[in-house]
């Protein structure tokens, strides 16, 4: 049968990366390889900009040495209503054990640095023996100020006020109420004592158990000294046992009377315990490590502590700012009067199958705890969470690698772990599904990624562009001794296509980006005025009159990336970084050409699934065609009449499913972006030829039984791709 001819249109690459597709079935509008392209919603794929430092930037001689910038941890989070002005939001940026803060609401965040920092050396645990900066912060607005937690210091609070331009910073004690008392063991079983026994002094000191701890247990069931003596007169000289709570032994007289007290059946139930507060950090190794500001309450969680691994504490409903660190109920417990639990009372929240705690986030009306082998929910049971009316679900059998990967977006949120990235989002009847949204796309690349790289990954969410970047080291070279903060590999997830795409930054000029934040919009501004106005005399035309007014601007979100200048081999100064697309076309597509004058072009491209041809993988086709259509990029003409923002595209086809050169099936690269027709014009003036779209149809050469094709982007050049269109002709027998 004689041959017939094929179209195969593809004309959106909204499917993005997909890593996953066979031979024969190629996911639609997606690409197998590629790195440094952008998906845009309208379908189109076009190369990314070179990552530089920010417009207007400054550099801060932090004096980091080498061995610092592969040591300490580095971060940065966005401290919202600073001093309770909506208006005004802070980045706070980790370097080691310092906290720097710029203005978030600025196109040049290093250049809007504040004066003042917080050193978190004064607040490091007396036991621990960790190097101060090496763990990595969480933050959490509350009430306009900031809450600061490492697993190596005491929580702090920090408060800005406006008016001096100043912080103050107040280190946070918590403080528990103990439910737990002392357990008592019998150095010749090695049992805990029952609850119910009764010994003298000499007994208890026969078993091996420290009379103090018998006395403490009691007080902390509301005995008094007193009363524990008068039991002990009326008892052989023997200790209450802890199943009593000694006002049930008050007669008619209000006084109490042992004989009285014995008389009541106490079975082997402990009696309430509680009398006395705890600071379980004060003689600790590890502090909290995560925190969250839920329910008007400070959440705090993540000791390493065996005794508090799984332990979630909650401060007290914050009408004073005081109570942040009060995780207990104001009544006592052994009370015989009011020992209620308020609906408002801090206190502690026990999950016992959960591992290390890794970090706490508000959702909803909940909180989520996300620990090392699994994700829970916290949240009221009828409406609101209160302290005497919750419920803890677990949602989730799949721990989170580290919090830095956890990133909210508009109605749920993501999370990296062993064996994916997975979205918790809500679902229709209230709750929430936990799913891995990378194995059907992406999973040979995820489970590419180095395990230390995907350890120190962290995420970034820009509401603006509704896309995710999660920032990791590719380096397989890593090791746990140096460079743990170190990133040069950017995954991206656009929420709104469902599409992934990645990068590759530099990291040979010297720059290195460490932690990655979002701008956002400019909330105020200062606005000139040519008027007269007040008591003096201002003239019109001559003087100004400055005013301050608070503006919500409707400007675009930025992702900027904390990034170390190397001033020499062994000291880096701080600044910031971006993907700025302003920049001249010179240097637009190159990384850290500020740096150096010089910078490095990474290179763009992706190469496509498999293109059957129409007549499937048994069937030998005949390239005849490839239209393709780009966008035009050219802007200008210059003083010496060159174009201005040239694009440039590459083209090579590879038959029958090679992945080398070596049977000599790839084609030569062929150039698919060509005008029409020339435009001649004196510059400077406007490129302007009237096609929006650059479209050429090229000879395809080639046969075989499928075919892919890359596109690359040309050194120094634009590529923004809309489609293209392939024909052929194929045989019919097989």
């Amino acid at each position: 049968m004689a041959a017939q001819a094929a179209v195969k249109d593809s004309f959106t690459f909204v499917g993005g990366l997909n890593t996953e597709g066979g031979f024969f079935i190629v996911p639609e509008n997606s690409y197998k390889e590629g790195e440094n392209v952008v998906l845009n919603t309208d379908g189109s794929l076009e190369r990314r900009s070179g990552i530089d430092y920010e417009n207007n930037y400054s550099l801060y001689a932090a004096a980091i040495t080498a061995d610092q910038k592969d040591l300490w941890a580095f971060g940065s989070s966005v401290w919202t209503s600073v001093g309770g002005n909506g208006n005004t939001d802070f980045i706070v940026a980790q370097v080691g054990y310092t906290l720097h803060f710029y203005l978030a609401a600025s196109d040049s965040i290093s250049g809007n640095k504040k004066g003042f920092t917080v050193d978190l050396s004064p607040y490091k645990l007396a036991a621990s023996t960790a190097t101060t900066g090496v763990d990595p912060c969480q933050f959490a607005s509350v009430y306009g100020q900031l809450l600061v937690t490492c697993a190596q210091c005491t929580p702090i609070l920090v408060k800005y006020d406006a008016a001096t331009d100043t912080i103050s910073v107040t280190e946070i004690e918590l403080v528990t109420r103990d439910f737990k008392g002392i357990p008592l063991i019998n150095s010749i079983t090695g049992l805990e004592v029952s609850v119910d026994q009764e010994y003298t002094a000499t007994e208890w000191a026969a078993i091996g158990v420290d009379i103090a701890d018998v006395e403490y247990n009691l007080l902390n069931q509301g005995w008094t000294s007193a009363t524990i003596s008068t039991y002990k007169t009326a008892n052989s000289n023997k200790y209450p046992a802890n199943t009593k709570s000694w006002f049930y032994g008050k007669d008619t007289s209000d006084n109490f009377d042992a004989a009285l007290l014995n008389k009541q059946l106490f079975g082997n139930s402990p009696a309430p315990k509680g009398h006395y507060t705890l600071t379980p950090l004060e003689d600790s190794s590890t502090s909290v490590k995560a925190c969250a500001f839920f329910a008007g309450r400070a959440w705090y969680a993540g000791s390493a502590n065996p005794e508090y691994l799984g332990t979630v504490f909650f401060s007290q409903v914050m009408d004073k700012i005081e109570k942040i660190g009060l995780c207990h109920q104001l009544n006592d417990p052994t009370s015989e009067l009011i020992s209620d639990l308020l609906d408002n009372d801090g206190g502690t929240i026990e999950i016992p199958d959960a591992g290390e705690v890794i970090g706490l986030v508000a959702m909803g009306k909940g909180l989520m705890v996300f620990a090392s082998n699994g994700v829970w929910f916290v949240s009221g049971l009828d409406s609101a969470f209160t302290a005497s009316n919750y419920s803890v679900e677990r949602i989730s059998d799949v721990g989170c690698l580290n919090s830095r990967t956890i990133v909210q977006i508009d109605n749920g949120l993501l999370y990296w772990a062993t064996t994916g990235i997975y979205a918790v989002m809500p679902t229709q009847t209230g709750g929430w599904s936990v799913q891995n949204i990378s194995d059907k796309q992406i999973k040979t690349f995820f489970n590419n990624i180095p395990t230390f790289g995907r350890l120190y990954a962290e995420g970034a969410y820009n509401r603006s562009s509704q896309i995710i970047y999660w920032l990791y080291d590719a380096n397989t070279a890593t090791s746990t001794s140096s460079g743990r903060y170190n990133k040069n590999a950017i995954l991206a997830f656009d929420t709104r296509l469902q599409a992934w795409y990645h990068f590759e930054l530099d990291t040979t000029v010297g720059p290195t980006v460490m932690s990655a934040e979002v701008t956002r919009e400019v909330n105020s501004s200062s606005e000139t005025y040519d008027v007269i106005a007040g008591v003096d005399d201002v003239f019109a035309g001559t003087d100004d009159v400055v005013s301050d007014l608070a503006i919500l601007r409707a400007a675009i979100k930025q992702f900027k990336f904390l990034t170390l200048h190397p001033v020499s081999a062994s000291n880096y100064s701080i600044t910031w970084s971006d993907f700025n697309n302003t920049r001249t076309s010179a240097t637009k597509f190159k990384d850290w050409y500020t740096y150096d004058s010089a910078g490095v072009d990474m290179g763009a491209y992706f190469i496509t699934g498999y293109n059957l041809g129409g007549n499937g993988p048994a069937r030998s086709k005949t390239g005849m065609y490839l239209h393709t259509f780009m966008k035009r990029t050219e802007t200008a003409i210059d003083a010496s009449s060159n174009p201005v923002d040239e694009s440039s595209c590459l083209v090579q086809s590879r038959w029958d499913f090679t992945d080398n050169s070596y049977a000599g099936k790839w084609g030569s690269e062929f150039q698919i972006y060509r005008h029409l027709r020339p435009f001649f014009a004196l510059g400077p003036t406007t490129y302007d030829d009237s096609y929006e779209l650059v479209i050429t149809k090229n000879k395809l050469r080639g046969r075989g039984k499928a075919v892919q094709f890359k596109f690359t982007a040309e050194e120094g050049k634009d590529m923004k791709i809309v489609g293209w269109t392939g024909t052929f002709v194929g045989n019919q027998n097989v």
